[in-house]
């Protein structure tokens, strides 16, 4: 089998994001070359030095070799760079939010489309071990009909650690622009579009001038999905809890392939993205005439899976997992819930 044709691709960012999330996977793909690097520091040179490293956005874009540009800035400037790499006929990875309004990403896609490029959201959490299993559960029929999905991602942060930004502007997007895209995705993938939405903010930390936490409902003609985020959760309950005509499932812990990729372990390297039994989640289902409670073993995580899709999807020309018509009604839904929380009512989508 003749070795595939590598994707130059070069970071825009080496904080959490490219450093953690992107840089290890591109790095080791065969699909992918890591070409080049912006970033201000030594780190990315130390990690890569076998990349070139840029000190300015523009001469990433610039250079002609480069295929493929992953955005890892700032959110508030994801669309405009995302905008400027396409104008120069890159693909584009963005991070998430991919911006900050639907209406600069609905720009984004149709500069996408005059360039013929292709934008990838990066909304790893549909690759989480704990999400696969749900999908996994749902389609083989063991919960029935959905009635209710209830989904977290809490933290106990008292004091804003990292990335302040997000928190000490007016326009920083706070938790709903952080976690919000990763648990409204993954009610996208299963669900589709709700019908409307409500949404509670909270601005609980000294100092933050956006919201801290939120609590997000999503309605849909025959069920509802509960998204929440908190930063005061010291003991966590459920990650997940999905129940349905013929079943329910409980699912405690998060996916480990962010806390593994932390410490340094390589993406596909033994064990990565496996749950540990203990937090195996809790299928209790009566489903073809057969009652069953069980621990159900979780599939594992498979952050690389997105790298996989975005080579087949630019070299086989299929339609992405991820899509940006995905990630703009995933903007949509973010502006319905802060008018929602503004005006405290419903709001039809």
């Amino acid at each position: 089998m003749p070795p595939k044709k590598k994707i130059k691709t070069g970071i825009v960012g080496f904080g959490l994001s490219g450093r953690v999330f992107h840089a290890p996977f591109i790095s080791i793909h065969n699909g992918f070359k890591l070409h080049s690097i912006v970033s201000s520091g030594n780190v990315a040179k130390q990690n890569y030095p076998k990349a070139k490293v840029f000190n300015d956005f523009l001469s990433l874009i610039n250079n002609p070799e480069i295929e493929l540009v992953v955005i890892c800035t700032p959110h508030l400037i994801h669309a405009e760079q995302a905008a400027m790499a396409l104008e120069k006929g890159k693909h584009v990875v963005i991070e998430k939010p991919v911006a900050m309004n639907s209406h600069d990403f609905y720009k984004v896609i149709e500069i996408s489309k005059k360039y013929g490029k292709r934008i990838f959201p990066y909304h790893n959490r549909r690759w989480d071990g704990d999400f696969l299993t749900i999908r996994h559960i749902i389609n083989e029929g063991y919960l029935g009909k959905i009635i209710e999905f209830e989904s977290h991602f809490d933290r106990y942060t008292p004091l804003v650690t990292r990335a302040e930004w997000r928190y000490s502007q007016e326009n920083g997007g706070g938790t709903l622009f952080d976690l919000g895209p990763h648990l409204i995705d993954q009610a996208i993938a299963l669900f589709g579009a709700p019908l409307s939405v409500f949404c509670l903010l909270y601005y609980q930390r000294k100092g933050s001038k956006v919201n801290d936490s939120f609590d997000l409902k999503l309605l849909y003609h025959s069920h509802a999905v509960t998204l929440k985020a908190s930063v005061f959760v010291k003991e966590p309950g459920p990650r997940y809890q999905v129940h349905g005509t013929s079943g329910s499932f409980i699912k405690y812990g998060i996916d480990s392939q962010e806390a593994a990729l932390k410490t340094g372990k390589i993406p596909n390297s033994k064990n990565f993205g496996n749950d540990p039994k203990k937090y195996w989640g809790i299928l209790n289902s009566n489903a073809y005439s057969k009652e069953t409670r069980i621990r159900y073993a979780t599939l594992p995580g498979k952050y690389m899976s997105f790298y996989d899709d975005v080579y087949a999807t630019i070299n086989e020309q299929k339609e992405p997992e991820v899509t940006p018509e995905d990630a703009l009604l995933n903007m949509k839904i973010i502006e319905a819930a802060m008018e929602s929380a503004k005006e405290r009512r419903i709001i039809e989508l």
